[in-house]
């Protein structure tokens, strides 16, 4: 039988209120809850062996509701050839969101970065590497998700990848031409748009992404330092882009 809430629920109003909140209040609040659950979980236990049951416990939302929230879905049209769109689970659907979410961080913090006025060129590198790699290194189960979890799950996510990856190296493009122009440095011979200079980038993004999941699969006792890692990977970056570092510039 199809009533209105407010006929049986007392609190509820036509317009979805409940005890002075919003359905789309409440449904934001649980979509919250569950990308948390979501972050612990397959930061932790990992996407695969995380169910959904698991998830709505750790989140305090209801199966019924995260089905609602997350949907299984088709992932895109029907290609020319006639192919069928990819079908994307309700936890894959989650777990896409939460990578959104998760490099929607670092782009915000690659979009605004600053480097002190003062800084050597060495420690201008560094700021730059460390405006990427800070939200994953202070949150580690962000890396696990971003780059072990999310890997080969299914094209959807592939596809959100690849494109990631060429956000990054764009960014990495951008912060090096930056650099030059601040630190009058002499021609490099790079032009992002020219002489391969975005493979460079992309080669510079893909290193530092496996630099950070050994990281990630080595124990804490055996790791070098936050800094030290920091700094080797800007270093590393500095000659990639023809620049030799000088730890007393």
């Amino acid at each position: 039988m199809n009533v209105q809430a407010s006929e049986n629920f007392p609190g509820t109003s036509s317009a979805g209120m409940w005890r002075g909140t919003s359905r789309a209040d409440r449904d934001g609040a649980r979509r919250e809850r569950l990308l948390e659950a979501a972050l612990e979980l397959y930061g932790t236990l990992g996407f695969r062996a995380t169910s959904i049951q698991a998830l709505c416990h750790e989140s305090g939302v209801s199966s019924r509701s995260f089905y609602e929230l997350f949907p299984a879905r088709k992932a895109g049209p029907t290609a020319e050839d006639g192919t069928a769109p990819e079908s994307l689970s309700a936890q894959e659907s989650l777990l896409e969101q939460l990578y959104i979410v998760l490099n929607a961080e670092i782009g915000e913090a690659m979009a605004t970065l600053r480097i002190p006025a003062a800084a050597s060129l060495r420690d201008a590198t560094v700021h730059v590497v460390s405006a990427a790699l800070m939200p994953m290194l202070r949150d580690e189960r962000k890396a696990r998700v971003l780059e072990v979890e999310a890997v080969g799950v299914n094209e959807s996510l592939e596809a959100r990848r690849r494109e990631t990856m060429r956000m990054l190296a764009a960014a990495v493009d951008s912060a090096f031409v930056r650099l030059q122009s601040a630190y009058d440095l002499p021609d490099l011979g790079f032009s992002p748009e020219a002489d391969g200079g975005d493979l460079t980038s992309l080669i510079v993004v893909g290193g530092i992404t496996e630099a950070l999941v050994q990281r990630v699969h080595t124990p804490v006792p055996e790791r070098m330092s936050t800094t030290a890692f920091l700094t080797h990977i800007a270093e590393v970056a500095m000659r990639a882009y023809g620049v030799v570092p000088d730890r007393g510039s």
